[in-house]
């Protein structure tokens, strides 16, 4: 026999209360029960809470200090002070932390009572009258102006001289910056059975990735890529065989290095210029590390770093490249997903990433499509 549902209870604002006492005055107390389904003796309690019904705003739901009372009062405000100075200096909060340091302050609080276990009920009753709610972390970026803009205005200022000063010329002016581009680029959105109320998205390889280095020049010019992947060795110079319009590299992490960036400077950019050139990257710690500086010095070029916090605005591949490169990207991963061709599954069933020599080739070929980059 199955198990009866738990009965769930109802919740009567002050305009359904002064309803049912209107009915009850024009009938009886039993009869307004019947009509309205409720308990005689929640009828009883109403009228003698008459007075203060009818002078309530009907809008709310329950009488002002109705409902149930607060753990304690001193606990709220202690929690919600330490909240504030952990959030003030940037450290994380989470819901976890909040009910142990919850249960560490209850004992401390003068109006505390028998018993308190910081449930998680009672956890998202405090977040919601306190104001508090979980959100995702932003970029300093959205920080804007004010400290900002000194820094804005000094970066074009210095590269407007740089090229004036030294006589740069368009084609000479290169714009760079790496991207991560992930073997499962699985987008947060799916299409399912509407109503249903798990929808899991089945990914295995989010954490496989690799490196792709766009450049161009400020002419429209766009450079040769430099694609870095992780380990992979063999395959690596298995593709450096197959693959001649890019330079293909490897690392023990997948990301950019010193030596890498020294690669990147020798096979892309190159040493030899009778022109005086200016390179312009944001401030990751390879494009500025002393060995880095030591290997330009062999280069007929000028560096522009774009101070932190300002690549959104100033540096060509956030503003331009990077977001039509990874749409194509998940297009051609879309596709990829939607046939039946170049697709390995494992003993278990389950889908492998895409190759690596498979996805390098689709980075190459997106890269190489699509409008001219635009520099400055």
């Amino acid at each position: 026999m199955a198990a009866a549902e738990p009965k769930r209870r109802r919740k009567f604002d002050i305009k359904f209360k002064d309803n049912v006492l209107e009915y009850a005055a024009e009938h009886s107390g039993e009869q307004a029960a019947k009509h309205f389904n409720i308990d005689p003796k929640r009828i009883r309690y109403w009228k003698k809470q008459k007075m203060d019904l009818a002078a309530a705003n009907k809008k709310r739901a329950r009488l002002p200090g109705g409902g149930r009372k607060k753990v304690s009062e001193e606990l709220d405000t202690k929690l919600s002070e330490w909240i504030h100075s952990m959030r003030d200096n940037h450290n994380r909060v989470s819901r976890k932390i909040i009910r142990n340091k919850a249960l560490e302050i209850y004992p401390t609080v003068s109006d505390r009572g028998a018993r308190f276990l910081a449930s998680r009920g009672w956890l998202q009753k405090f977040l919601n009258r306190n104001g508090f709610a979980l959100r995702r972390r932003t970029t300093m970026a959205q920080k804007d102006p004010d400290l900002l803009t000194e820094k804005l205005v000094s970066f074009v200022d210095y590269v407007s001289k740089t090229v004036v000063s030294k006589l740069i010329s368009e084609k000479d002016i290169i714009a760079m910056d790496k991207t991560a581009v992930w073997f499962d680029m699985v987008s947060p959105s799916t299409i399912d059975v509407r109503g249903t109320k798990s929808v899991a998205l089945k990914t295995g390889h989010e954490k496989s990735h690799l490196t792709v280095v766009l450049a161009a020049k400020a002419d429209g010019t766009k450079l040769k890529t430099f694609v870095v992947f992780r380990g992979a060795i063999c395959e690596v110079k298995a593709m450096q065989q197959e693959i001649s319009r890019a330079v293909i590299a490897t690392s023990a992490n997948g990301w950019m290095n010193d030596d890498l960036t020294t690669a990147w400077l020798r096979s892309v950019v190159g040493k030899f210029s009778f022109r005086p050139r200016l390179l312009v990257w944001d401030a990751y710690r390879c494009h500025i590390s002393t060995s880095t500086k030591q290997e330009l010095r062999y280069y007929n070029i000028t560096t522009a770093v774009i101070p932190g916090g300002c690549t959104k605005y100033v540096q060509a591949p956030d503003v331009m490249w990077n977001q039509p490169f990874k749409a194509s990207l998940h297009a051609s991963y879309d596709e990829w997903m939607a046939g039946d061709a170049d697709k390995q599954y494992t003993s278990g069933g389950n889908l492998k990433a895409p190759s690596a020599c498979g996805l390098g080739s689709r980075c190459l070929a997106q890269a190489g499509r699509g409008p001219d980059h635009q520099v400055l």
